[in-house]
């Protein structure tokens, strides 16, 4: 009786560590290709050179070889166990001029906004902290067991 317990004890385990469905494995975040903002899709124009478009996109995620004047960029992203979400937009280029726009996502033109308005984010440097002098306990210290990152030396 006792060894019929233990085994289906094993096995209700064995059973039970198997299944994913009850303890699902965790999946990471998946994210390829170009982040497609809707800022600056928006600034996309019928008439603009590859070059402002290359500064407002990027390089594109599919550059081929045999269409020079066809820009296509990709995006996805695959979050766990959810769907995968795509967007896409393909760019068409004539004489150097952005002639058709397509894709999952285009520019909405009510929500363009004027090229003076447009303020790209600023980043301010900052004061590095100042370091205060050892204190001579600090100092004795450093000089038998070398230099201790733990010892706070900031304001």
């Amino acid at each position: 009786m006792k060894k019929l317990l233990i085994n289906i004890l094993i096995l209700s385990g064995l059973l039970l560590s198997g299944c994913s469905n009850f303890i699902p494995a965790y999946k990471i975040d998946i994210q390829q290709g170009n982040i497609l903002i809707p800022d600056d899709i928006n600034q996309l124009e019928l008439g603009m050179s590859k070059r402002k478009v290359h500064y407002i996109l990027g390089s594109p995620s599919i550059s081929d070889p045999f269409h020079a004047n066809r820009w296509d960029y990709t995006y996805s992203l695959k979050k766990g166990y959810r769907k995968l979400e795509e967007k896409n937009i393909t760019l068409y280029f004539e004489s150097n001029k952005l002639a058709k726009i397509t894709g999952s996502i285009l520019p909405d033109p009510s929500a363009r906004k004027d090229a003076n308005s447009y303020k790209k984010q600023v980043i301010l440097p900052i004061d590095p902290p100042k370091r205060k002098s050892p204190s001579w306990w600090q100092r004795v210290w450093n000089s038998f067991f070398g230099s201790n990152d733990d010892i706070d030396l900031y304001d």
